[in-house]
């Protein structure tokens, strides 16, 4: 029986839907979670596909079959990077990795707020932000579970409900990226913000657009981090 989720909160499964939502509009499937780890990218697969195959190990290519052969065999998913269904499943894979990633960033910035729910004793415990500094937070996430505090068992975690982002929002053209590395070299000249406050500004100045994740990450090429303490503005309100 699963467990009951209590008014004012979402599982860690719907929300990663929401921010996948938030950072892929449409492709997001609801079944990212489903793809297995470990898929290689298309790229990589022609890089390494004629390498003679490593000496030693006892799984299929080390035992000198090539992953080709492993596809001939009947298997609920595909085993050859060459089939457009394991790329499907491998670019699914990398959606659900982002959403879970930005999932982790907006919990231990304190934007979003996750508690631990007891099955033992039906209490809530608010999860500090020091739990997902933790080398093992990714898998928490994908878990769904964490260390009661205070007892040797785990609990389901929660996420305080928050609002779903307009995923009518037209995605942004290339042609308004420049501007959005202006506006942002602009606000970090007189106030430094980490990433997500970054993203949060990119969102709240360009409200009719919809950033992905990949254009994110070019922005941020472009406009890094500042090293040292933050600034604070020098305007008034």
């Amino acid at each position: 029986m699963p467990d009951l989720v209590p008014s004012g909160y979402l599982t860690i499964r719907e929300a990663l839907n929401r921010l996948g939502h938030e950072l892929f509009g449409s492709d997001w499937t609801g079944e990212e979670h489903k793809a297995r780890r470990g898929l290689i990218s298309e790229d990589e697969w022609l890089r390494i596909k004629d390498l003679p195959p490593a000496r030693g190990g006892g799984d299929a290519l080390a035992s000198g079959r090539s992953m080709k052969t492993l596809a001939a065999k009947p298997a609920p998913h595909s085993s050859d990077p060459s089939d457009p269904l394991y790329q499907k499943e491998y670019r699914a894979r990398q959606r659900y990795v982002d959403a879970r990633h930005r999932l982790l960033q907006r919990l231990e910035a304190g934007q979003l707020e996750a508690a631990i729910s007891d099955p033992f004793t039906g209490n809530l415990h608010r999860a500090s932000a020091s739990l997902w500094r933790r080398h093992d937070a990714d898998r928490m996430i994908e878990s769904g579970r964490a260390p009661i505090p205070g007892s040797p068992n785990a609990g389901s975690l929660l996420v305080k409900r928050f609002a779903e982002a307009n995923v009518d929002a037209k995605p942004m053209p290339r042609t308004k990226i420049q501007e959005a590395i202006e506006a942002l070299r602009a606000k970090i000249a007189t106030e430094s913000l980490t990433r997500p406050q970054q993203e949060d500004f990119l969102r709240k100045t360009f409200p009719s657009y919809h950033l992905t994740e990949r254009q994110f990450r070019e922005i941020f090429q472009v406009v890094p981090v500042l090293p040292g303490r933050p600034k604070k503005s020098d305007k008034r309100v």
